[in-house]
């Protein structure tokens, strides 16, 4: 070896290093400043429009077709028909007996985004009651942050969203993994850009393409290979529309192997697609052409979410929401709202999108499920979530949810058996308690409704 030329190769590979190092610090400051002032701008335009009555949603359709259309469809697709037929220890049918159906869980997803370190949190005043809403509330959530890449590679804080899935499913919750690849430099670990870079300067551009694809993919395998089991679905890939830096250095043909690589590590994981549509009209015609795309090349593509935040002056018209479910169903994969909110300072209004947009959705065959991304003020990207206000008061849109939930779309009955021993009701899909009772008898019985409908037969009651 040439010591000489040694040291000289070290000595230009630190000041290629500093060099690269000091221009990332000013990309990430100078990043950040623009951000703190462009949000800074956005929030003075939003207080502006407010002061001037504006209204940052637009109203929705007064128009009642669609409203009719949604009633039949929620009618047909998201209840079962459920006969109880009650009989004696000998089979004989017990005429005039006692039923009640209980509804305990939807079949249909309502989740949220969930806050890892308030969820696990014993000495925070508010932990136990955003626990509790969580259990009251939903039964399927995702970890707003925790499962991102630099989040994950994060050591110190792993344990802390692992402990978080635990206890979700340790309660029944279904937990979706969001997300393994967001295909952009600013929302991927800060040293992957800095790695690539110093690569392609000292080895040059197919060098420090193989690292970046390698590194991709190795972190797809070890994430995935790690959580195998227990997460139902992953966000593969997020906002690929806006996300391009990767595609446009590896090629979209790297989106494909990122999904076959995560299908290789948990083939039983439900792999999404994720992206927002309100921003402009050409949004649904790129998404399409991503989705086709890995369809045609063989991606194991297995859902396709629609984020869902409604923010500022985007429009949105219920016909032409429910247009674009129509337009995605073509794929025969299930479709999952997955990041709603609805930013306006405007609560009856906020209330008026909640109530139309969860109807257009829980009523459309192709969805199974519908996500917020948050619920609670003071734990919401945008600090007007949903559900309630930082003192923990019922918004009038949490009051849309509970009413359409845990009221309009949830059965809970009392009746008679027939001549024959039966009780028959149309109820939602989901999980049920049935009780029959007479004479001081009675049986509890624990079932599932699904669209094939259900029959279900309780024995041992006294005639």
């Amino acid at each position: 070896m040439n010591i000489p030329n040694f040291k000289r190769q070290q000595c230009q590979l630190g000041k290629q290093t500093t060099i690269t190092l000091l221009a990332a610090l000013f990309g990430f400051l100078t990043t950040f400043c623009l951000h703190n002032a462009l949000t800074l701008a956005g929030e003075t335009n939003l207080l502006n429009r407010q002061a001037k009555g504006e209204h940052l949603i637009a109203q929705i359709s007064s128009d009642t077709a669609w409203r009719q259309t949604a009633a039949q469809n929620i009618e047909k697709y998201r209840k079962g028909d459920l006969t109880v037929v009650v009989t004696d220890a000998n089979g004989n049918p017990i005429p005039n007996a006692d039923v009640r159906v209980a509804m305990k869980r939807h079949a249909y997803s309502f989740g949220s985004a969930i806050d890892d370190v308030l969820l696990l949190s014993s000495n925070n005043p508010d932990g136990e009651r955003y626990r509790d809403n969580v259990l009251r509330l939903f039964n399927e959530a995702v970890s707003e942050n925790g499962l991102k890449w630099d989040s994950w590679e994060n050591l110190q804080l792993r344990p802390q969203v692992l402990e978080a899935l635990n206890w979700l499913k340790n309660r029944n919750l279904k937990v979706r993994g969001h997300s393994l690849i967001w295909p952009s430099w600013r929302s991927s670990p800060p040293e992957l850009e800095t790695r690539y870079n110093n690569t392609l300067a000292l080895q040059g551009k197919a060098a420090a393409d193989d690292f970046l694809r390698t590194r991709t993919i190795s972190h797809i395998t070890e994430q995935v290979s790690y959580l195998r089991g227990q997460l139902h679905d992953w966000d593969v890939v997020n906002e690929p529309c806006d996300n391009t830096d990767f595609q446009t250095i590896l090629g979209q043909s790297i989106l494909v192997d990122w999904y076959k690589t995560a299908d290789r590590a948990d083939p039983n994981a439900v792999l999404y697609v994720n992206q927002n549509l309100y921003e402009s009209d050409l949004k649904a015609d790129e998404y399409e052409s991503v989705i086709q795309y890995l369809l045609n090349n063989g991606a194991p593509l297995e859902g396709i979410g629609i984020e869902g935040h409604l923010i500022d002056n985007i429009p949105i018209s219920i016909p032409k929401f429910i247009s674009t479910l129509d337009r995605f169903a073509k794929f025969n994969l299930p479709i999952k709202i997955t990041e709603f909110d609805a930013i306006t300072g405007d609560k009856q209004l906020q209330a008026e999108v909640m109530r139309d947009v969860m109807t257009a959705v829980f009523s459309h065959p192709a969805t199974v499920g519908f996500l917020m991304w948050g619920f609670w003020d003071s734990k919401h990207w945008l600090n007007n979530a949903p559900i309630y206000d930082p003192n923990w008061n019922l918004k009038p849109s949490g009051q849309v949810y509970l009413d359409l939930v845990f009221n309009q779309w949830w059965t809970n009955t009392l009746g008679k058996t027939d001549a024959n021993g039966e009780y028959k009701v149309r109820g939602f899909l989901g999980d049920y308690e049935v009780t029959a009772s007479k004479n001081f008898t009675s049986q509890t019985v624990s079932t599932t409704l699904s669209r094939d409908g259900r029959r279900l037969t309780i024995s041992g009651i006294a005639s």
